[in-house]
């Protein structure tokens, strides 16, 4: 994808590799290779809106001829709310960027076949949803780049953000790191570490994180296919896992510390999300902060000043929005409001 130009722009020759300016013969070097004779075609992967200010960078590079951005591979749209068939963010992303888009079933044999056809000579992917096989990353001599939201080697996995909230790290960031077979495990190209916000929920910080993450891919992108990058090797004795959240675990055990449940609270919204019960009825937590108080047993539910606060096994949780099954997101105390049946011996669950 490249703008038709008079003349170079000033960040066209800031960031055009030197062998592209200067028109050198072709030919290929090892990963991270210098010697193209014209810019690199690369495939994007990705998927969720995290992916986005990815694949926006990588557009920007083509713009400015650093890059071809040969085509983007994105998961299958998927049915959404009402049957009602939802395309991914970075599909209509692409789409609006004029990119051309791929949609396999997987990424094995025969369905890899569309991603080939792009003929990639470099693959970028963040947050795709699938692990990208071996013949993929072959095919591309290795060079490959994974926009990953933590400082590798801590949290590898699935759910960096949230795992990192609920250990309460003060600090995450973003890791670009050398594709491979084994799951975030490559070698680190760069980082960039960013503090977390003591009430900034999973969603938030991915924002965040998204556009620092498109920031440094722009930055360190040329650096790597001109081969001017260190590669890294992870400290395998620093490695921690960060799977998939489990749904169920968005239970509030109220025995546990406000500490621990408001850091829950926090790494499960948006989703999958954490809630309680009142009579019943699920009752998600959006937003909750510690609040002082008297000893109570926890569970014990409690208001003050019209706003519900629940007593948990250290401290007390303030809880300063939610959204009852079924209903709007609203605050707690216009939540407590439209209870017509609370009790001075009211608890959570019930």
């Amino acid at each position: 994808m490249h703008a038709a130009r008079d003349r170079p722009s000033r960040r066209q020759a800031l960031r055009r590799p030197a062998e592209v300016a200067r028109g050198s013969p072709s030919g290929r070097a090892g990963r991270g290779g210098t010697g193209f004779r014209i810019a690199p075609r690369v495939v994007f992967l990705g998927t969720p809106p995290f992916a986005v200010p990815s694949l926006e960078a990588l557009h920007r590079l083509a713009l400015d001829g650093v890059i071809s951005l040969a085509g983007v591979v994105t998961q299958p749209d998927r049915p959404g709310s009402r049957g009602v068939v939802r395309e991914s963010a970075v599909k209509a992303s692409a789409r609006a960027l004029g990119v051309p888009v791929v949609q396999p079933a997987s990424l094995g044999p025969p369905e890899d076949s569309t991603v080939l056809a792009l003929r990639p000579e470099a693959l970028v992917w963040a947050a795709y949803g699938n692990k990208i096989p071996k013949r993929l990353l072959d095919a591309v001599s290795g060079r490959t780049v994974n926009v990953h939201a933590s400082l590798l080697p801590r949290w590898r996995g699935a759910a960096p953000v949230a795992h990192a909230i609920l250990a309460g790290d003060l600090e995450t960031g973003i890791t670009l790191m050398e594709g491979t077979a084994a799951l975030d495990a490559g070698p680190i190209l760069a980082q960039s570490r960013t503090r977390i916000g003591d009430r900034e929920t999973r969603g938030e910080l991915e924002a965040r994180l998204a556009t620092i993450g498109g920031e440094l891919l722009e930055r360190e992108l040329p650096r790597y296919l001109r081969a001017q990058l260190l590669r890294r090797p992870q400290d395998v004795r620093q490695v921690t896992l960060a799977p998939k959240l489990d749904p169920a675990l968005g239970a509030l055990d109220l025995g546990a510390p406000a500490e621990a449940l408001v850091r829950l609270v926090r790494a499960y919204t948006p989703d999958p999300g954490a809630f309680t019960t009142y009579h019943a009825q699920r009752i998600g937590i959006l937003r909750a902060s510690i609040a002082g108080g008297p000893g109570a047993e926890h569970g014990a539910l409690a208001l003050r000043d019209g706003v519900p606060h629940v007593a948990a096994g250290a401290g007390w949780l303030r809880l300063d929005e939610v959204r009852p099954a079924g209903k709007r997101a609203m605050s707690g105390v216009e939540w407590v409001r439209g209870l017509r049946d609370l009790r001075e011996d009211a608890r959570l669950p019930s």
